[in-house]
């Protein structure tokens, strides 16, 4: 039913429908608001994803720059989601192939990753 394969294809579709939705229509990735952050909303904080949205409609819209400065981890999550629709038996032993150790550490730098991006939006904002 649900399964990685379908949910990565059901969400490059609904990126691309809404990608293309604001090129043609000349919205702004900044003036796109799907999902309310439930976050920001209650903390007035921004949350380590704030701008990953308006990231990935900035990659649909081939706006590099743009998207890097919304959140980096876009280019992160779209590559995965692609790989995970087109590429699930690749993305799948190239992952289980790595050692529990290694698997680890890319989780762990990840996490800190995108914590430091946080605390860097966070520390812009407050100037």
């Amino acid at each position: 039913m649900f399964n990685h394969t379908f949910l990565s294809r059901l969400f490059l579709i609904g990126l691309g429908v809404v990608g293309i939705y604001t090129a043609v229509s000349e919205v702004p990735p900044e003036e796109v608001s799907l999902i309310p952050c439930l976050f920001h909303s209650l903390t007035d904080v921004v949350c380590p994803g704030c701008g990953m949205t308006r990231a990935c409609i900035a990659l649909v819209q081939q706006k590099f720059d743009a998207a890097w400065g919304y959140h980096p981890f876009s280019f992160v999550v779209v590559g995965l989601a692609i790989a995970a629709a087109f590429f699930p038996m690749w993305l799948k032993n190239t992952w289980t192939r790595r050692s529990p150790l290694t698997q680890n550490l890319i989780v762990i730098s990840g996490i800190i990753l995108c914590l430091s991006i946080w605390f860097m939006k966070i520390k812009n904002l407050l100037g």
